[in-house]
Formats: structure tokens, C-alpha cells, sequence
């Protein structure tokens, strides 16, 4: 399996407010050609109570809910065909709309909202969106590169000079952030068209690891198990949680990756 998906609640909280998933859809087309699709979602809940957890599972229910319902109730070509960062930003909007409505119409709930970063990969491309300081990377030729820039006060604080990146990771604002789905009517979403490579390796993280591993730290981590012909997700991934467990654990963790093992 090419993909792998690993949540925790950390060391610190006592509830997990972070929800993560990813899966593949396999078609035969009316020609008898493979269609495969693999989607990532991953969320950062926020807000009182269980609220940052229905927040979180409400936005990647809706995503992959979208999604399905494009796959099947329309022809599979007409999703695949299309600029899907479009569509994501749509499912992300829906996801959003969802939040806000039910936070308006529950007391219980206000508040709430959530971060996101969702991905779809077909044949050779990732579709990629984001919300929020739940981040994406890629790793290739051993080098991992930052593929989302978080919606953060720390990051503004870099975009104006104010501060190094070094500074923002040690920041006592850094946990501020600027976007979330769910605290407004309408949302703007980040999106992008990303080439993949043979091998490329695509991690998506909230910040209980980001905030709590240094992204050298991250790429070192990745290095130490990474294996251009197939590495063991599963074991990367419990690498990267027990990594930000041992800085501390102070937030839920949670990763999806994903392998590039097929080119087209």
C-alpha cells in the first residue's frame, strides 16, 4: 500500500481533536482501463468540549463525501479531466458552510472550526488545497520542501521580516492562526498543481508535529527510512508521532503519507 495514515492524541491533551484519512478508489472504465484516485485529508479541530472533534470529522466526512458522490453519480472522466484543485476548493467551501451552520444553530458548539489540507493524487499529478497550519510537504532527492504555507500570525510575522522562521517555531504566538474552516460564511482556500516524480514521497501533518519537530528534524526522521522503491509508511509514520511525543506532545499528531510508486 502505497499510502498510511497515523493520529494520536499526544501527550498532553486528553481528547484528539485532529481527524486524518486516506484511501484509494479503484474504477474499471467502460474500455477496461484502470482508474485509480488517492485521497488525503487531514484536519485540525478547534473549540470547546467535543467541539474541535465534530469540527474536524464534519470536514473530512464532507470532503470525501464530494468526492464519492463526483466519482459515481457523474462520468468518472468528467472529475478526472478537470483542474481538481477547483473542486477541492468547492468541497472545502461545502465542508465550511457545514461548520458554520452548525455552529450557529448549537450554543454548545460555537466557536468551533478547523484547519485543513486536502490532496488528490491522479496518475502523475497532486491536486492540493489548504486552510489553516495543517501542512504539506514533499520529500525528493532527499530534500523535504514545504508544499503549503500555514495561514498563521507567525508566518504573516515572516512575510514582513519581523521574524526568522527559527524565531516563529519558538514564537508564543505561533499557535494563532489566521484561516479555519467553520468561523465565517465563506472561507478563502489555498490551492495548487503539483508534478509528482517516481518515488516522491508526500507527507501532510497538523501541527502537533510541526510545531514540536523542526522541519530539519522532519527531513532527517524521513531520510533515516525513506527507500526510493517502497518504504515502510507505517513505520515512518510512527517515527514522525513518537518524535513529536518525545518534544514534549503538547497537541494531537497526526500524518498521512503517501509514495509515488507508479509513473504514467
Amino acid at each position: 500500500m502505497s499510502f498510511y495514515t497515523l493520529s494520536d492524541k499526544g501527550k498532553v491533551r486528553p481528547n484528539n481533536e485532529d481527524y486524518a484519512e486516506s484511501f484509494a478508489i479503484s474504477l474499471c472504465g467502460p474500455l477496461g482501463n484502470q482508474i485509480e484516485i488517492t485521497a488525503l485529508i487531514l484536519a485540525d479541530g478547534m473549540g470547546g468540549a467535543a467541539a474541535g472533534e465534530f469540527a474536524s470529522m464534519l470536514a473530512v466526512q464532507t470532503v470525501k463525501e464530494n468526492l464519492v458522490r463526483n466519482l459515481f453519480e457523474k462520468q468518472p472522466e468528467e472529475l478526472l479531466n478537470s483542474d481538481k484543485t477547483i473542486l477541492l476548493e468547492e468541497w472545502f467551501q461545502n465542508a465550511n458552510r457545514t461548520i458554520f451552520k452548525e455552529a450557529s444553530q448549537n450554543p454548545e458548539m460555537e466557536g468551533m472550526g478547523t484547519t485543513i489540507v486536502g490532496g488528490l493524487i491522479y496518475r502523475n499529478g497532486l491536486a492540493l488545497a489548504h486552510v489553516g497550519d495543517s501542512r504539506g510537504y514533499r520529500f525528493r532527492e532527499n530534500k523535504l520542501t514545504a508544499i503549503t504555507k500555514d495561514h498563521s500570525l507567525v508566518q504573516e510575522y515572516i512575510d514582513m521580516g519581523r521574524i526568522t522562521a527559527d524565531e516563529a517555531f519558538v514564537h508564543p504566538q505561533r499557535n494563532v492562526i489566521t484561516r479555519a474552516l467553520g468561523i465565517g460564511e465563506a472561507i478563502k482556500v489555498d490551492r495548487k498543481n503539483l508534478p509528482l516524480e517516481y518515488g516522491d514521497l508526500i507527507l501532510f501533518c497538523s501541527d502537533g508535529l510541526c510545531g514540536f519537530v523542526e522541519s530539519s528534524d522532519i527531513e532527517e526522521i524521513v531520510n533515516s527510512e525513506y527507500k526510493p522503491d517502497g518504504t515502510d509508511l507505517k513505520k515512518l509514520a510512527e517515527l514522525l508521532v513518537k518524535g513529536a511525543c518525545l518534544n514534549g506532545g503538547g497537541d494531537n499528531i497526526s500524518v498521512c503519507l503517501y509514495q509515488h510508486l507508479q509513473t504514467f
